[in-house]
């Protein structure tokens, strides 16, 4: 599967890019959040939008420190986390930034990059947050507590962060890499085994897509997803079964599980992708390219790519526990 390229909507009129991904590492809860008291209470002032994706120990700390103001920072993840990929992490969180800043307000978002797992988990969630997040008005803060530093922490810590706080002071970091050539380094993992899969269905070449979409049709009905959720699984697997034929080898196979409460679909290929991560760029209005992996991400509740030794795949869920 050969992924058609992101266009990514670049912000307007040459101006920069309004997101910022900064990163900061301490020891001490009560000093970070001092350290990070002038950026908060400049935001909450303003009406910005303030989320703390943070343990209870920082919690705490904001807490005391910002007395009564803490009550506009909302606490917990903007979108909900799934275990296994980052991508749709990042991709869930675009989503609902996107909608939060919609009206003119801007968004900081505190997140403790443990709250992501391993340091390889994190990094693609970082890496992929700095494509799905492009052209908004958001600045995200990682934060990163050195008692819990492990092997390769560092390293991602700085590969994935344009800026890093030097004491009380954010600066340039000189050992960023891009999105993809993180993910290059780093590629997201296989998504988990799920056992021999309820059937598995072939597909070569255009004339192949009827009967996808009907199967389709009927095992998301079979699942008892509703009329919404038919209409988004049948567009989704069309697009992404039409990217393989059009940009990959043309042909494939079509695997589905049914588990309670969600409907999982996985679309394999023997092609391999020229993009990391494709469909975490917002395309751009005019583009008539690079849309089918970004709306099959909007249409689904869980959607990750990845290549192995086989070629490529992609894992869709959908339903109430998709992601779980």
């Amino acid at each position: 599967m050969t992924a058609a390229p992101d266009r990514s909507a670049p912000p307007s009129g040459g101006a920069p890019d309004p997101f910022r991904h900064l990163a900061i590492t301490y020891r001490d809860a009560d000093a970070l959040v001092a350290t990070l008291a002038p950026a908060l209470e400049e935001a909450l002032a303003r009406g910005d939008v303030v989320l703390a994706v943070v343990d209870d120990v920082v919690r705490a700390a904001l807490e005391r420190y910002l007395g009564d103001m803490v009550a506009g920072i909302v606490f917990g993840e903007p979108a909900q986390p799934y275990t296994y990929s980052g991508q749709t992490t990042a991709a869930r969180r675009a989503a609902t930034l996107r909608e939060m800043t919609a009206g003119g307000r801007a968004a900081l978002v505190l997140s403790d990059s443990s709250s992501a797992g391993a340091p390889a988990a994190w990094s693609v969630l970082d890496a992929s947050s700095n494509l799905a997040l492009r052209g908004l008005p958001v600045t995200l803060v990682c934060l990163r507590d050195d008692a819990r530093d492990v092997e390769d922490s560092d390293r991602f810590l700085h590969w994935n962060h344009p800026e890093l706080y030097v004491g009380a002071t954010a600066s340039p970091n000189p050992r960023y890499l891009t999105p993809d050539q993180v993910l290059t380094e780093v590629p997201a993992p296989p998504a988990p085994e799920l056992g021999p899969p309820d059937r598995t269905t072939a597909f070569d070449g255009v004339a192949a897509l009827r009967d996808i979409r009907r199967e389709t049709h009927r095992r998301g009905e079979e699942a008892g997803l509703d009329d919404d959720q038919v209409d988004g699984l049948v567009l989704a697997v069309g697009e992404l079964v039409s990217n393989s034929i059009e940009h990959g080898p043309g042909h494939g196979t079509l695997s589905w599980w049914s588990r309670p409460g969600r409907l999982i679909a996985q679309i394999s290929d023997p092609g391999r992708m020229t993009t990391t991560t494709p469909g975490l760029r917002c395309p751009e209005t005019r583009s008539v390219r690079g849309r089918g992996v970004w709306l099959a991400r909007q249409l689904t509740d869980v959607l990750h790519l990845w290549t192995g030794a086989a070629g490529t795949h992609v894992r869709l869920e959908i339903g109430d526990s998709a992601g779980n």
